[in-house]
């Protein structure tokens, strides 16, 4: 297989740094033209426009709520062939607001990347909770009744 456990790390290490500085060419760079996005509600097929348009809403979202950072805590891959890795990943959200103690949120997450010409791409995204829901059991946002 071509990927390499370093240059895969360096890839979702850049994923984390991206959400961190709101770059939204650099997060959208990391999918395919054409990728798979997994949620509690079903899958969808996503194109990098309906990605461009979409991602600002989202981290001007997260920017209200005090995202201030976002990291890697951890990694597995796992090789299907020599075009295909799987890759497991947890990532720390950070959320900060004033006169409140900073807030850490793991957001665990699947991914199937494909590598074309040495550049790895997501070609299926899935995290195994609701993002939504998971800001609200921790308090990031108010819980909806």
């Amino acid at each position: 297989m071509d990927f390499a456990s370093s240059a895969l790390r360096e890839f979702f290490e850049h994923y984390a740094r991206s959400r961190t500085a709101m770059n939204i060419d650099g997060i959208v760079s990391q999918y395919a033209d054409r990728c798979m996005l997994a949620a509690h509600d079903g899958v969808r097929v996503a194109e990098k426009p309906e990605l461009l348009e979409g991602f600002p809403k989202v981290l001007e979202f997260l920017k209200t709520v005090g995202h201030t950072r976002t990291s890697l805590a951890s990694f597995s891959e796992a090789s299907v062939d020599e075009h295909y890795a799987m890759v497991r990943a947890q990532f720390v959200w950070r959320f900060e607001k004033a006169a409140a103690l900073p807030i850490d949120v793991t957001v665990d997450s699947a991914f199937v990347l494909y590598l074309k010409d040495g550049v790895p791409r997501i070609v299926f995204h899935h995290e195994h909770e609701d993002f939504g829901q998971l800001l609200q059991r921790r308090g990031v946002i108010p819980a909806q009744g």
